[in-house]
């Protein structure tokens, strides 16, 4: 039983890998948003300050152009996260039944293991009173 313990523990820490490497693919999928969300504001307002009356047509359209570039990517890193989201809570809910798991097969391996000390002292306590027997019925 100990070897399938042993296994069930090895599970359980892949699981938790598994589920930390989701936890970081998430963090990072929002950092990205926010340097998005970050960068879009800085230009706009790059834009702002520098228009003085030299835009033109073609600077408004290569900036409306690029804005709408960085929407999408925008757009995209939301959709990022969404499902970064739900990876990270399905590797967390697998991780969970692992350790559920690994832990309900600790609990019996410890109970095999007390009824096997208890087998193991009453072995000896049977022999103990065997060799206290032998020892009365030799006394004279």
């Amino acid at each position: 039983m100990q070897p399938v313990a042993h296994h069930a523990e090895r599970i359980e820490q892949d699981a938790v890998r598994f589920f930390i490497e989701a936890q970081k693919a998430l963090q990072a999928a929002e950092q990205q948003l926010q340097q998005l969300l970050s960068y879009r504001e800085e230009y706009s307002q790059k834009l702002v300050v520098g228009q003085s009356g030299r835009l033109t047509i073609q600077r408004l359209r290569d900036y409306q152009l690029f804005v709408d570039k960085l929407s999408k990517a925008i757009e995209q890193a939301r959709i990022d996260i969404t499902t970064s989201q739900q990876v990270c809570e399905q590797k967390k809910v697998d991780w969970l039944k692992c350790r559920s798991r690994s832990q309900a097969l600790g609990m019996v391996v410890e109970k095999y293991k007390l009824e096997e000390f208890k087998a193991q002292e009453k072995v000896e306590q049977k022999e103990q009173d065997e060799h206290g027997a032998r020892i009365v019925s030799r006394k004279p």
